[in-house]
């Protein structure tokens, strides 16, 4: 199964991931409504620092979802009619990425398998492999 990468040296911190992803999944630019999340910040000795959270395909959210919602092929994909939003997949999930919305678990798709976060990257730090 495919999954995103990052790679830490080449991350600029920009958050155009975030921004293509609210904006492609939500219809609006707003990188706390991504279903990505790159975090920078800058720790004590003020050297740059990332913190990572996307899905790494594990499958815990489909394994535990008492609905059977989420299905794990080439990558997780949320049946949305037939989850009821009690957010046991968001609860399981080791990177915190499953995310309820509208009573309803959001999850990366990885774009039907064309990542666009990946795709507009200036610094190609996001692969998907």
């Amino acid at each position: 199964m495919k999954r995103l990468r990052l790679n830490k040296k080449k991350c600029i911190g920009c958050q155009l991931c975030a921004q293509i992803c609210s904006a492609m999944h939500e219809g609006v630019f707003c990188p706390s409504k991504a279903r990505i999340f790159i975090e920078t910040y800058y720790d004590k000795g003020m050297s740059i620092k990332y913190k990572d959270d996307f899905c790494i395909g594990c499958g815990k959210c489909a394994k535990n979802c008492p609905q059977n919602a989420i299905v794990v092929t080439e990558r997780i994909i949320v049946k949305q009619e037939c989850c009821t939003g009690c957010g046991v997949c968001a609860e399981v999930c080791p990177k915190k990425v499953v995310r309820l919305r509208d009573e309803k678990a959001v999850i990366c798709d990885a774009c039907g398998g064309e990542p666009f976060c990946v795709q507009v990257c200036p610094q190609q730090a996001l692969q998907y492999r």
